[in-house]
């Protein structure tokens, strides 16, 4: 018998075909696919078939009510969320909006943030901007290192929320109530939290959101979004804007835009209409289990990877107290590489990271044995079994 949240793992197993042939453990990199995935891209297909340019007519409704589903998860107000293809485009249209000054022309951020956001913000001292990367060791949080950064002079804080490599979940208010009281914006990436730790985007206070489907969401590759703070929304002008960022984009007029209300703005080109198809069946699960049911699973199996790894010897690169950390847990163990290479011929379904470890991250419709399967089978190849 398979233990776990029982309602969970016997309502919500069988709606993931993977998981009938592999022990399925790094849903932080690639959640697994719902089943009606093929039915909606079916959908999506069909409406090209029968309808030709017509389907824009039911396509362009679905960039808003995909959005919307993000919006009930993290409790956004209704509006303040677009879909677009991932974090790059998302951020960059954020960055876009920054007019650097000698008076305010600072970007702060840390070292353990995913290389995406690393190379955009890097390439802002191009534009005139002072990056401060705070920190050195990847594995490591400089949270009051980053506080103290933050000065009249920050146009700019960037946050994970949970840290990519580490599993450390981070508390943004502290960073955004000294941003703010400075003057400055903050993004929070929400990549590794949307789907796995519960969140109330207006609670928090940040300005801008980004994230991605591919991940805890189970909304697979091509589906990113972006939430600005409806107060700030209409006071952006994005750079990289495109024509569905205009306010009649079918007058296809000529420059300069004129910019449409609200969050719209940041919609930039032609959609990537199938990508949001897949993706909202990931999103009505996520929805429909509850992120609250997910964390509380999250609980109980990452400490029984955590005490599990100890107990067997192995170094875990996460932080101890569950209140601390995202739900995935990073593992390290000499030739870990070859460890993952030999687990993923075994049908275990994991990944690793340079200078961290192997990443093991149960979902909703894992069960507690295979956790324990997982640490047991490192064991057995690390003694040439």
């Amino acid at each position: 018998m398979l233990i776990g949240m029982p309602d969970l793992l016997s309502r919500w197993r069988p709606e993931f075909p993977i998981l009938a042939s592999k022990t399925y453990l790094i849903n932080n990199s690639l959640g697994a696919m719902p089943r009606s995935v093929r039915a909606s891209l079916t959908e999506y297909t069909d409406l090209w078939a029968t309808e030709g340019v017509v389907a824009w007519d039911s396509w362009l409704p679905e960039v808003a009510n995909v959005a919307a589903i993000l919006e009930e998860i993290i409790h956004a107000p209704r509006g303040s969320m677009t879909m677009c293809q991932n974090v790059t485009n998302a951020l960059a249209a954020i960055l876009s909006c920054l007019e650097y000054t000698p008076q305010r022309n600072e970007i702060v951020h840390c070292a353990g943030e995913f290389p995406t956001v690393e190379y955009l913000l890097d390439a802002q001292r191009r534009v005139g901007a002072n990056v401060l990367r705070i920190g050195e060791d990847p594995l490591e949080f400089p949270g009051e290192e980053i506080l103290a950064a933050i000065t009249e002079k920050t146009a700019l804080v960037v946050l994970s929320h949970v840290l990519f490599r580490t599993a450390e979940l981070i508390d943004p208010r502290p960073f955004v109530e000294k941003a703010h009281r400075h003057g400055a914006l903050v993004v929070l990436d929400a990549y590794q939290s949307m789907g796995s730790v519960p969140f109330d985007v207006k609670e928090l206070d940040v300005d801008f959101l980004v994230g991605g489907s591919v991940k805890w969401l189970c909304g697979g590759p091509g589906a990113g979004f972006l939430y600005v703070h409806p107060g700030l929304v209409n006071e952006l002008e994005p750079r990289t804007a495109g024509w569905f960022s205009h306010a009649r984009p079918f007058a296809f007029e000529a420059p300069p835009i004129a910019f449409a209300e609200g969050i719209a703005r940041f919609t930039g080109g032609t959609p990537n209409m199938p990508a949001y198809y897949q993706a909202r069946e990931g999103y009505k699960i996520v929805r429909e289990v509850g992120v609250e049911a997910i964390r509380e699973q999250a609980m109980r199996q990452s400490t029984l990877i955590y005490e599990g790894a100890l107990a067997r010897g192995f170094t875990v690169n996460t932080p101890a107290r569950f209140a601390d950390r995202g739900n995935h847990v990073t593992v390290d163990l000499p030739g870990a590489q070859g460890v993952k290479e030999e687990l993923i011929r075994r049908g275990f379904a994991i990944d690793y990271r340079p200078g961290a470890g192997i990443r093991i991250a149960p979902h909703f419709y894992n069960s507690d044995e295979e956790c324990v399967a997982i640490l047991d089978e490192m064991v057995a190849i690390r003694g040439g079994r």
